[in-house]
This record gives structure tokens, C-alpha cells and sequence, in this order.
């Protein structure tokens, strides 16, 4: 038997499913949108939207660059629908991480991007439990 390759499709989903399920264990629900239009997951508690995701994966220990228009965009449809916009990224074998989207316009960014470096953002679990106390 070969190695299996995960391709970064696969492995993006994968992550996917992965901050779905982390939120799940705090009782929310979810719905993946599986689009590649910045809005990956939307998270309910009680029927009600609260949280649009982007999720952002690398198997490795490099700065993610996440586009400004997709920062913008995230905002936007959150505040259209009333939710909070946050992305959730992660490293090679790091937890889930999280931050908003206005602590990400405060991070070193270019002119068409935000830069992520692996020691920023919190763990999602964190942020879960504070929220759920």
C-alpha cells in the first residue's frame, strides 16, 4: 500500500468538518455552505445565526494570507444577517484557532492581504467555553 496524498481540497474540507464539530460539542448547530466564497460554515445556537465562518488551513508552520475583500465580504454578509464574522484557521498540528474579523484588520497586512502568523488567534475551544459560561 502507497501513502495516501491529501489534497489541499480535501484537507481544507476535512478542517472544515473539524471546527463544525468543535462547535457542535458546545450545542451549536451548523450548516455548511461549501462555497468558495470566503463564508464556509454558518453556526446556529437555538435556531438562531450567530456566527458566518471562514475556515483557513496549511499543513505547515507558514503565514496564511487571508484577502482583504475577503475579510470585507465575511463582514459584510455578517452584519446583513445579523451574526458575528470570525475566521478559523490552523498550522501544522496545531488546535482550531480563531479570531474576529476586526482583530484581523489589526494584523500585518499588504496592500491585498492580511498576514496570519502561527502565533496569533486563540483556540477556538477557549472562546466556546468562555461564551458558554
Amino acid at each position: 500500500m502507497g501513502t495516501a496524498v491529501v489534497s489541499q481540497k480535501k484537507r481544507g474540507t476535512n478542517f472544515e468538518y473539524r471546527v463544525a464539530y468543535l462547535f457542535e460539542e458546545f450545542g451549536f448547530e451548523w450548516d455548511r455552505a461549501g462555497s468558495s466564497l470566503g463564508i464556509d460554515l454558518k453556526i446556529y445556537k437555538n435556531g438562531k445565526l450567530r456566527y458566518l465562518v471562514s475556515c483557513k488551513k496549511t499543513s505547515r508552520l507558514v503565514p496564511i494570507y487571508v484577502a482583504k475583500d475577503e475579510i470585507r465580504m465575511l463582514e459584510k454578509k455578517a452584519k446583513e444577517m445579523g451574526a458575528e464574522a470570525i475566521v478559523c484557521f490552523g498550522f501544522r498540528r496545531t488546535p482550531v484557532l480563531a479570531l474576529k474579523t476586526k482583530e484581523i484588520k489589526r494584523l500585518p497586512k499588504s496592500r491585498m492581504y492580511y498576514r496570519i502568523d502561527p502565533d496569533v488567534g486563540r483556540p477556538l475551544r477557549e472562546i466556546l467555553e468562555e461564551e458558554s459560561d
